[in-house]
């Protein structure tokens, strides 16, 4: 069973471009459709975009990206292969049909284009549905994708629409408030802008106007309220099987959220895959297709394929950019991390097993080229930290009433060389993990904080006053790293970003005057971290 109109162009693979499919309220959206050239039904596997079903990149010359300083790494996948997108040379090869929709209001679709809202994903679920009941079709549709095409995935899944076999939603946001639009209170001023400009305001369907202009809404909306909750996925009623991936090397974006995905998600059968490289690279690598592809067979195919045994939890853990290992583990969190505290000592610059008694200040200019404080510790055997960690600090400012506080954990080898990590958009020349917080917004949910994770309500502000000390935790994202006998932790409080993040950016900081970390005595600020035993 084949599609009238479809053309071959490639060995092996036939497209139909331009389908329309009529959602309920009349409005049409455009999708490509990509057969196997051989006799049909096939399982279907599906992505909904912004950012064109026929605008097929020039990875290494797109705009967007050459602004953004983007380091994509080798890409294994084909010219037909959208952005962000599952290659469909690679699928159709697999047995698969691949469908490419452009979603409402952007590029060939019709309507009023927005973020993330619930008229998408209701679009979504009726594309799924449509797939499902076409003659080329076996009736089951997985979703794929990375980034955005991810985002969407959480969206639909909890409409459980028919047809929806499993999701592979490969490093995507939960929570728009708290990881695209702010980092816990403090507002990015580099990513979303560019997005919005290079890659969402021009492709828009421009018979239409949008229905949602993001970066404004961000602005009027600091706090969690309706606007937020509309967009949040409602997780826990996913119970598609999952593959979930998340990256040590995405802070600032997609880690959080990916993770709490998977840990929140309704599903019964669902997998973490957790890695530390570039995020397009890694997504199209043999190793990573060839899980994907598995997983697929499984739930899409129907294959008896021995998945099930798969371990739950693939876990990298870095030594650097370029080395890591890989273990197996029951569970995310991991089961057997003990959490323990590292203390900071401004007398010193240390990070101690045991609180210092006497108390210190480490005081520094928010404004202040590379100005921070540092605080150091160094292992005497061989350590693992992974996980999420949290960083307890007593905090004041000579002026102003609020503080935006920068975090950075960095490693250095035992001759004092720093270590390096991948990190967000591929920059190779990252630190181990990091953490945000405006100290207005430091209170916490009690009911939703753990060890290693505070979640902060951001309902409303509470300012502090000029010389006021104030205990807040800030959330260090989480990751995976060995540490060696000999090498360094160096614990960084900034008030402005700490290392060059290419398109990521905090520029608008209610920093005011000069801040002060105190430790010791009365202030017990540390660095709860986590740590791993040896399984030997």
């Amino acid at each position: 069973m084949t599609l009238d109109g479809a053309q071959r162009v490639a060995p092996g693979m036939l497209l139909r471009r331009d389908v329309r499919v009529v959602m309920r309220d009349g409005v049409q959206l455009a999708l490509n459709v990509f057969l196997p050239e051989r006799d049909g039904p096939w399982p279907v596997l599906m992505s909904v975009t912004p950012y064109g079903k026929d605008r097929l990149p020039d990875w290494k010359r797109m705009l967007f990206m050459r602004l953004s300083r983007v380091r994509f790494g080798t890409l294994d996948c084909s010219r037909w292969t959208g952005f962000e997108s599952p290659d469909p040379l690679y699928w159709t090869r697999a047995g698969y049909a691949v469908v490419q929709a452009d979603v409402r209001g952007m590029h060939k679709s019709e309507g009023h284009a927005s973020v993330l809202s619930d008229l998408d994903a209701q679009d979504y679920a009726e594309l799924i549905e449509w797939a499902a009941g076409q003659p080329w079709s076996t009736g089951a549709v997985g979703l794929i994708g990375v980034s955005y095409l991810a985002m969407s995935q959480w969206r639909v899944a909890p409409l459980r629409p028919k047809g929806l076999a499993a999701i592979v939603p490969w490093e995507g946001v939960t929570d728009p408030l708290r990881e695209l639009g702010y980092q816990d209170g403090v507002p990015e001023t580099g990513f979303v802008g560019t997005w919005w400009k290079y890659r969402m305001r021009p492709g828009h369907n421009p018979r239409y106007p949008m229905a949602e202009d993001f970066p404004a809404e961000r602005d009027r909306h600091p706090f969690d309220d309706e606007y937020w909750s509309a967009k949040r996925p409602a997780l826990e009623r996913i119970e598609a099987p999952a593959l979930v991936c998340a990256s040590w090397s995405d802070h600032g974006l997609h880690t959080r959220g990916s993770l709490e995905g998977f840990e929140r998600i309704g599903s019964q059968q669902k997998w973490l895959y957790t890695h530390g490289r570039r995020k397009w690279e890694t997504f199209y690598s043999e190793e990573a297709r060839a899980l994907q592809r598995r997983f697929l067979d499984r739930f899409v195919k129907g294959e008896a394929n021995g998945w099930e045994s798969e371990p739950r939890v693939r876990l990298e853990i870095r030594r650097n950019r370029a080395s890591f290992a890989v273990r197996s583990e029951a569970a995310w969190p991991l089961q057997r991390v003990r959490y323990a505290p590292l203390f900071l000592d401004a007398k010193d610059n240390q990070l101690l097993a045991a609180p210092p008694v006497e108390e210190g200040r480490a005081s520094y200019d928010p404004a202040g080229a590379g100005q921070c404080a540092r605080f150091v510790h160094r292992f005497e055997a061989e350590t693992e930290l992974t996980g999420g960690m949290a960083l307890k600090l007593w905090v004041s400012a000579s002026e102003g009433d609020d503080l935006d506080l920068f975090v950075l954990l960095r490693k250095f080898d035992d001759r004092g060389r720093e270590v390096f990590f991948f990190g967000y958009n591929g920059f190779d020349r990252d630190g181990v993990a990091k953490g945000w917080l405006r100290v207005s917004h430091r209170e916490q949910d009690p009911a939703r904080s753990r060890p290693g994770r505070p979640w902060h309500a951001h309902k409303s502000a509470r300012p502090v006053a000029p010389g006021e000390v104030a205990a807040v935790e800030i959330e260090v994202l989480a990751s995976s790293t060995l540490f060696e006998a000999g090498s360094s932790l160096m614990l960084e409080v900034g008030g402005h970003d700490l290392a060059r993040y290419p398109a990521f950016a905090h520029r608008r900081t209610v920093n005011r005057g000069h801040h002060v970390v105190h430790t010791g005595g009365r202030f017990d600020s540390h660095l709860l971290a986590s740590f791993v035993p040896s399984a030997s």
